[in-house]
């Protein structure tokens, strides 16, 4: 009577694992397939943006004099509301801009005193021999895809520029050596 006890015991733990593993691979797979989504979303409403990422970039310097040290599309809930987020150094100063991505319209938002972490990494950025801009033109050149995002970064104590890239429904991580201009990596982002 006991072995018959612990083996449906047993089955009953099985039954509940298989159960749990289930709702575990649904759930996950949900959450990729939304990602997924709101990937192929986000790239197809900056694809149709009348501003580009490029011509954004160029709004937001004539408003603010600086230095770009990142960029990134914004896709609100409704298309007209879309924008590029736009971070600037000024006078030690970081200086968001927002660029409407459909009408160009440029907001000032907040300015932020850099500290001595961030201003380090600006006079690193400063020494760089490739801008921003000839980064992305860089790391769009084999891709031809809408770019999303930019940013100056430090990879591992290197200087670099991460750059994500939407073409067709993935979006394509580009890394940019900022010394020389040569992508170090390019791989299909599978975060988002």
């Amino acid at each position: 009577m006991k072995k018959t006890s612990i083996m449906k015991k047993t089955s009953t733990l099985k039954k509940s694992l298989a159960v749990a593993l289930s709702v575990a691979t649904i759930s996950m797979a949900s959450v990729s397939a939304s990602q997924a989504a709101t990937s192929m979303s986000e790239i197809a409403a900056a694809s149709q943006s009348k501003v580009s990422l490029e011509q954004a970039l160029t709004l937001a310097n004539k408003a603010v004099k600086g230095d770009i040290i990142s960029v990134d599309f914004d896709q609100e809930d409704r298309a007209e509301n879309s924008h590029y987020d736009i971070k600037m150094i000024a006078n030690n100063n970081e200086q968001e801009v927002r660029v409407n991505a459909n009408t160009g319209k440029v907001t000032k938002d907040e300015t932020e005193r850099l500290d001595k972490e961030d201003l380090a990494e600006y006079n690193t950025m400063k020494q760089a021999k490739v801008s921003l801009s000839q980064a992305i033109k860089n790391a769009n050149k084999t891709l031809k895809g809408t770019v999303l995002e930019a940013e100056f970064d430090m990879d591992f104590g290197k200087p670099v520029y991460k750059i994500e890239i939407g073409k067709g429904n993935q979006v394509h991580k580009v890394v940019v050596d900022s010394m020389t201009g040569k992508i170090t990596s390019s791989q299909v982002d599978n975060d988002d």
